[in-house]
Protein backbone atom coordinates (compact mmCIF):
# COMPACT_ATOMS: atom_id res chain seq x y z
CA UNK A 1 0.00 0.00 0.00
CA UNK A 2 1.32 3.39 -0.96
CA UNK A 3 1.45 6.34 1.42
CA UNK A 4 -0.51 9.42 0.35
CA UNK A 5 1.56 12.30 -0.97
CA UNK A 6 -0.19 14.89 1.18
CA UNK A 7 1.15 13.37 4.42
CA UNK A 8 4.33 14.92 5.79
CA UNK A 9 7.28 12.58 5.70
CA UNK A 10 10.19 12.77 8.03
CA UNK A 11 13.45 13.20 6.13
CA UNK A 12 15.94 10.40 6.35
CA UNK A 13 18.88 11.33 8.57
CA UNK A 14 21.99 9.27 7.99
CA UNK A 15 23.73 8.12 11.16
CA UNK A 16 26.50 10.38 12.42
CA UNK A 17 29.98 9.27 11.51
CA UNK A 18 32.20 8.26 14.39
CA UNK A 19 35.16 10.66 14.58
CA UNK A 20 37.55 8.05 15.98
CA UNK A 21 40.38 8.86 13.57
CA UNK A 22 40.32 12.57 14.34
CA UNK A 23 40.14 12.01 18.10
CA UNK A 24 43.02 9.52 18.09
CA UNK A 25 45.10 11.82 15.88
CA UNK A 26 44.56 14.77 18.21
CA UNK A 27 45.38 12.64 21.27
CA UNK A 28 48.55 11.30 19.65
CA UNK A 29 49.59 14.86 18.80
CA UNK A 30 49.12 15.91 22.42
CA UNK A 31 51.08 12.85 23.57
CA UNK A 32 53.89 13.66 21.13
CA UNK A 33 54.16 17.18 22.53
CA UNK A 34 54.47 16.17 26.18
CA UNK A 35 56.79 13.26 25.38
CA UNK A 36 59.06 15.70 23.55
CA UNK A 37 58.91 18.19 26.41
CA UNK A 38 59.97 15.58 28.98
CA UNK A 39 62.96 14.38 26.92
CA UNK A 40 65.37 17.00 28.38
CA UNK A 41 64.89 15.31 31.78
CA UNK A 42 67.09 12.45 30.53
CA UNK A 43 69.95 14.86 29.80
CA UNK A 44 69.66 16.61 33.17
CA UNK A 45 72.51 14.51 34.51
CA UNK A 46 72.90 11.97 37.25
CA UNK A 47 72.67 8.22 37.25
CA UNK A 48 68.90 8.05 37.75
CA UNK A 49 67.89 10.77 35.27
CA UNK A 50 66.17 8.24 33.02
CA UNK A 51 63.99 7.12 35.90
CA UNK A 52 62.73 10.66 36.48
CA UNK A 53 61.80 10.92 32.81
CA UNK A 54 60.04 7.54 32.97
CA UNK A 55 57.99 8.58 36.01
CA UNK A 56 57.10 11.95 34.48
CA UNK A 57 56.02 10.31 31.22
CA UNK A 58 53.98 7.67 33.04
CA UNK A 59 52.18 10.28 35.13
CA UNK A 60 51.38 12.34 32.05
CA UNK A 61 50.07 9.28 30.19
CA UNK A 62 47.84 8.35 33.14
CA UNK A 63 46.52 11.92 33.39
CA UNK A 64 45.92 12.13 29.64
CA UNK A 65 44.14 8.77 29.39
CA UNK A 66 42.15 9.48 32.56
CA UNK A 67 40.94 12.87 31.35
CA UNK A 68 39.97 11.39 27.98
CA UNK A 69 38.09 8.59 29.71
CA UNK A 70 36.19 10.95 32.04
CA UNK A 71 35.34 13.33 29.20
CA UNK A 72 34.17 10.36 27.12
CA UNK A 73 31.91 9.16 29.94
CA UNK A 74 30.40 12.63 30.25
CA UNK A 75 29.81 12.96 26.51
CA UNK A 76 28.20 9.51 26.27
CA UNK A 77 25.13 10.88 28.05
CA UNK A 78 24.74 13.96 25.82
CA UNK A 79 23.81 14.38 22.18
CA UNK A 80 27.53 14.02 21.35
CA UNK A 81 27.39 10.27 22.02
CA UNK A 82 29.57 9.38 19.02
CA UNK A 83 32.36 11.71 20.22
CA UNK A 84 32.11 10.18 23.71
CA UNK A 85 32.49 6.69 22.27
CA UNK A 86 35.51 7.82 20.25
CA UNK A 87 37.09 9.36 23.38
CA UNK A 88 36.57 6.17 25.38
CA UNK A 89 38.21 4.05 22.71
CA UNK A 90 40.96 6.64 22.25
CA UNK A 91 41.72 6.69 25.97
CA UNK A 92 42.37 2.94 25.90
CA UNK A 93 44.62 3.31 22.84
CA UNK A 94 46.54 6.24 24.37
CA UNK A 95 47.04 4.29 27.59
CA UNK A 96 48.38 1.20 25.84
CA UNK A 97 50.58 3.01 23.31
CA UNK A 98 51.67 5.65 25.82
CA UNK A 99 53.11 3.19 28.33
CA UNK A 100 54.89 1.29 25.57
CA UNK A 101 56.32 4.53 24.28
CA UNK A 102 57.32 5.45 27.83
CA UNK A 103 59.34 2.27 28.30
CA UNK A 104 60.85 2.49 24.81
CA UNK A 105 61.89 6.10 25.29
CA UNK A 106 63.48 5.29 28.64
CA UNK A 107 65.46 2.39 27.17
CA UNK A 108 66.68 4.47 24.23
CA UNK A 109 67.47 7.72 26.06
CA UNK A 110 68.15 6.44 29.56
Amino acid sequence: METPLDQPQTPFEPPKRMPLGKVVLINFGVMLVYMALTSPLAASGGHEAGLGMLVADAMLVVAHAGLSFILGLILIFTDQRHVGQALLISSMIVGAVGFGLCIGKASVLG
